[in-house]
């Protein structure tokens, strides 16, 4: 199968969503079910979504998600027709165009429901631009998924570029200036991203291990050196317990941890990034061979 022409020159995926942005836009402000997205200081589109309840119908889903959008949007919404030859590639989705107002701007928008995984989701934009075919309003409506469409779920927000195993899902982020992490998990398996930067002030003073083991103090053994696409990296593997001292308690052995963490300076980019895999049954060596910066 073909991909689809990519016209705007940049993606962002969080949490399962995805579209493409213009060039100079970034993220304002996120959530797990939330994103704000715009360029010179100004707000560009916001985009919130949910998860079907088990028992619903389209109808009454629909009034509670508006409902309760319009409250804590504060806005007002009302129903537009659907704009003349739109189209999205994919049909599973069904639109349901609006305009939205409130006590100092408006602009158009859409609902958007995904009759495969069930999510519903909400895009407004800050302009009262029609969407037209090849509006930029269009062209992001026309990328938006709402799903991973492989078997990988593809991360993309603040610089940070990964996919990981779909069955991963969002357990907690943090974004402070100079440190990025976002914590995924499957049952008992705990995949981290870590993004620190600039990595040429960080490892002015200190070599990239030592940077690791200030940051990472839980680190255990010796790291094993290596070079991947973005650059030189090291690599720690060892089994712990879960809590402290757990490992010296025979009868506790069984609820031991594998531990892999991997870390790389990354030149090119000015960042040091780092992926960590905790899990209860084996060292998972698949899961950063086949990370951003795997082998």
């Amino acid at each position: 199968m073909l991909k689809p022409i990519k016209i705007l020159p940049k993606t962002i995926a969080w949490n399962g969503i995805s579209l493409d942005v213009p060039l100079t836009w970034e993220i304002d402000s996120l959530d797990a079910t939330h994103l704000l997205i715009g360029g010179n200081a100004l707000p560009g589109i916001e985009i919130k979504w949910t998860e079907a309840p088990k028992r619903f119908t389209l109808e009454k889903y629909l009034k509670k998600f508006i409902s309760q959008s319009q409250k804590k949007l504060k806005i007002n919404i009302h129903e537009l027709p659907t704009p003349e030859l739109f189209s999205h590639p994919v049909k599973q989705f069904e639109f349901f165009f609006f305009s939205w107002e409130n006590a100092s701007s408006k602009g158009n928008g859409t609902l958007i429901f995904c009759s495969l995984c069930k999510r519903l989701t909400l895009i407004r934009f800050f302009s009262e631009s029609e969407i037209v075919v090849n509006s930029l309003q269009a062209l992001m409506l026309t990328s938006f998924t709402d799903h991973p469409m492989s078997g990988r779920t593809q991360w993309q927000a603040f610089g940070l570029n990964f996919s990981c195993p779909r069955y991963f899902s969002l357990m907690e982020y943090s974004f402070k200036p100079g440190c990025y992490i976002i914590n995924l998990k499957h049952k008992k398996k705990i995949l981290t991203i870590f993004s620190w930067g600039p990595a040429v002030f960080l490892l002015s003073k200190i070599s990239l291990s030592e940077f690791a083991a200030q940051r990472l103090p839980q680190l255990k053994g010796f790291g094993k050196t290596g070079v991947c696409a973005r650059g030189n990296t090291i690599e720690w593997s060892y089994r712990h317990g879960r809590f402290k001292n757990a490992e010296i308690l025979p009868f506790l052995s069984q609820y031991s941890l594998f531990t892999i963490f991997k870390i790389c300076h990354d030149q090119q980019a000015n960042r040091i990034l780092g992926i960590m895999v905790d899990s209860p049954d084996k060292f998972e060596q698949d899961l950063i061979k086949g990370s951003f910066i795997g082998e």
